[in-house]
């Protein structure tokens, strides 16, 4: 305890002094996320059980300091990146346990910092799964973070955010009492189910821990789904492929969806994660139903190489999961001809199969394939605003194009779907500048080794952060909502006057004294 500040020694007596980091090259990881330079922190706090994070809530309360929660560190909108000088950073990574999985009742309970890969990796052999499964980070990024932040990807085609999956939780309030929701608000009941009287999870999905910090979360749980088939489609245009994706969306036909760009499919196509998986393929050849399957896609794989793409084109992978064969090569067909119908060409699957066989892989799309500087944004629409706002966003880097060259910018965009009724545009940026703690923390040191060491450039970075805004703006002009609000997305700003008065009023009554990730959200 004698290289802790005497402001913290009654905290080290509750739950330890090992909890507490203090050293500044901790405080400095701790205090950024992708997007920046590194916020103040006073101590890291490393709760290992909610006895200890309640300890930590209400030593905050009592000592007049603020706490944030961090899950995986992969946020890049200022999730949990707090300026007020007296911040506790809860690092929630140590409490990771499955602590439960019930295959009778379908459902699974988590520790708040247990990675998606942990908890894939715990239920695969069982053969379940959760509906919403996973992000691309999942290697890093946790089950609280993305229920705080909201998440797309594995499983969303069918199943929606990471929210949509959720039974219930274990809250620590600001006050340090515990709060359960779901089934389980009702004493001596499992949290088996979400819907007991009013929603209390739902409010506390999304929250950014600006409303409480997640202790436990209790999700659903699937069946996994044996026969599983990829389809990619390659398109002349955004708009032939915007139609197929929303048309498989309607009709709920893929588990998971995801297309490019040419830019960023340029990119993606660059970097040496994709030539490695390609020739391990161990682990593609595994997931299959059966030798004959596992030999075919190996050789087909193989044999595609990085051809499989034609330059200056869209592209989208379709991941189809269903209980037979006969169904998923029903999806693969119907897939298939909506794609066609709108213009597409079919091309080998490799990606969609090499994504499904290694789903969380190292964090190395931090970067940009010559170590370049990397941060996206996102909006969500409707199916019906989607073109018009990719549009609107294109024809922005249009009028900025001389900036972007200035500057070496590079841009694309990732495309997406979430169930019947949401489509996804989210702009990449790429640009040369040094890289941050988090980066050189998260990304692995032979591809750092292998990547450009760019010196910092705080002219492009002021650049892309004002592109971003402005591409914030109008996605917002065209009707979008986000994901991981954090402190970038203008969430208060852009409210009605009757939502916005009834958040702040929860906040007020949940945390009066504003100790709970001020400014989050824009409260």
């Amino acid at each position: 305890m004698s290289d802790l500040p005497p402001a913290l020694a009654p905290l080290a007596e509750r739950i330890g002094a090992e909890r507490l980091l203090v050293d500044d090259a901790t405080l400095t990881l701790y205090g950024q996320d992708v997007s920046g330079d590194s916020h103040p922190l006073c101590a890291v706090v490393r709760p290992v059980d909610i006895s200890d994070l309640v300890a930590a809530v209400r030593f905050a309360a009592e000592h007049d300091f603020v706490v944030a929660p961090r899950g995986g560190g992969m946020s890049y909108s200022g999730g949990y990146v707090c300026s007020h000088e007296r911040t506790l950073c809860l690092d929630m990574a140590a409490m990771g346990e499955v602590l439960e999985v019930n295959a009778e009742d379908m459902y699974v309970r988590v520790q708040a910092g247990c990675t998606w890969k942990a908890l894939h990796e715990a239920l695969e052999p069982r053969g379940l799964r959760t509906p919403f499964w996973g992000t691309l980070s999942g290697l890093g990024a946790t089950v609280g973070g993305s229920l705080s932040q909201n998440a797309l990807f594995w499983g969303s085609g069918r199943h929606g955010c990471a929210a949509d999956s959720v039974i219930g939780f274990e809250i620590v309030l600001a006050d340090g009492r515990v709060l359960r929701t779901g089934a389980a608000a009702r004493n001596g009941t499992p949290p088996f189910f979400r819907h007991y009287g009013p929603d209390l999870t739902g409010l506390f999905t999304c929250d950014n821990g600006a409303l409480g910090i997640k202790a436990t979360a209790t999700l659903k749980l699937l069946r996994r789904s044996e026969a599983r088939h990829g389809v990619s489609m390659t398109f002349a245009d955004h708009g032939g492929m915007f139609a197929a994706m929303s048309e498989v969306s309607r009709q709920r036909l893929a588990e998971s969806c995801f297309g490019f760009d040419p830019s960023l499919q340029a990119q993606r196509m660059k970097r040496e994660s994709l030539a490695r998986d390609i020739k391990a393929l161990g682990q593609t050849v595994a997931a299959q139903n059966n030798l004959l399957d596992a030999v075919k896609t190996g050789t087909r794989i193989a044999v595609a190489g990085r051809r499989f793409l034609e330059e200056a084109q869209y592209s989208v992978h379709f991941m189809v999961e269903e209980r037979t064969a006969a169904a998923a090569e029903d999806a693969v067909g119907r897939i298939t001809r909506i794609g066609q119908e709108a213009g597409g060409k079919p091309v080998e699957n490799t990606i969609p199969t090499v994504a499904r066989a290694h789903p969380f892989g190292p964090l190395n799309s931090m970067i940009g394939p010559s170590g370049e500087r990397w941060l996206p944004v996102h909006g969500l629409l409707p199916h019906s605003e989607a073109k018009a706002a990719y549009e609107a966003v294109s024809a922005l880097f249009e009028r900025n194009a001389a900036v972007l060259d200035e500057h070496g910018i590079v841009h694309g965009t990732l495309f997406t779907t979430a169930d019947t009724n949401c489509f996804v545009i989210e702009p990449v940026f790429y640009w040369p500048d040094g890289l941050n703690a988090l980066h050189r923390h998260s990304v692995e040191a032979a591809v750092l080794r292998r990547t450009n060491a760019f010196p910092d450039n705080p002219a492009a970075r002021a650049e892309v952060m004002r592109l971003r805004r402005e591409v914030v703006d109008t996605l917002a002009s065209c009707g979008a909502v986000h994901l991981q609000i954090g402190r970038l997305y203008p969430y208060a700003r852009d409210l009605g006057d009757a939502p916005l008065t009834t958040l702040r009023e929860l906040k007020r009554q949940l945390d009066p004294e504003g100790r709970m990730n001020p400014g989050a959200l824009g409260l």
